[in-house]
């Protein structure tokens, strides 16, 4: 077992921060467009087709139609109200849509803060997750790399004090040097490891393989 007792720390990334920062903006960039909408931008064009469909009846179509233009660029209306939006029902979509992209952003912002605040760590027996699940190096019994190459992902499965299998996550994207974390661990590790590397057929069993398809060509077919 590994004697190296130097705590490991990794903080996260700044490719995380600019992602995390980027759909955070996002988020709440369309929430307050919703936001807007209902409070603001549907309520004028719904005053606007009530006003035009008023003129219309009153005035007759060309009439009614100049005097909507006049009394639009006095209140700042669009030019040609569209006739047959149920504002009603669109104000209202407008509140729900911003409601739910608000609540999605303040999940979103309360998980960015608790992973930034928190670290990837480790010492001589184990290692820590952010969210404080801590695990000791003898009760892993399974890594799984097969994405570690691609996304800097490994899933450590572990058996927990009360002896229940739990699985924690080491993240190269998220935070930075956690490939030291891994090593570390599999220094001290001696349960299954699962990967996507794919050993090369040796020379010895590709010379097999090709003499039994040799032999089974040249074995002419039964009467």
């Amino acid at each position: 077992m590994s004697t190296d007792a130097d705590p490991i720390t990794c903080r996260s990334t700044p490719w995380y921060h600019k992602r995390r920062i980027a759909m955070l903006l996002l988020v709440f960039g369309f929430s307050i467009a919703f936001f807007y909408d209902w409070s603001i931008r549907y309520p004028k064009h719904r005053e606007a087709q009530t006003e035009n469909k008023r003129l219309l009846t009153e005035k007759g179509e060309a009439d009614g139609a100049a005097a909507y233009v006049k009394v639009a660029e006095e209140k700042g209306w669009p030019a040609k109200p569209d006739m047959h939006k149920d504002y009603d029902y669109a104000i209202k979509e407008q509140l729900v849509f911003g409601i739910l992209t608000a609540v999605c952003g303040a999940v979103m912002l309360f998980c960015y803060i608790r992973t930034t605040r928190g670290a990837l760590t480790a010492d001589a027996q184990s290692f820590r997750t952010p969210d404080g699940q801590r695990v000791p190096f003898a009760s892993a019994f399974r890594i799984d790399r097969r994405k570690w190459d691609h996304k800097g992902l490994a899933y450590v499965y572990y058996h927990d004090a009360a002896g229940k299998e739990r699985r924690a996550v080491i993240d190269d994207l998220i935070f930075a040097g956690a490939v030291k974390v891994l090593d570390r661990l599999s220094a001290n590790f001696q349960g299954e490891v699962i990967d996507l590397a794919k050993q090369e057929a040796s020379p010895a069993e590709e010379k097999a393989e090709t003499g039994e398809e040799a032999e089974k060509a040249e074995t002419p077919p039964a009467a």
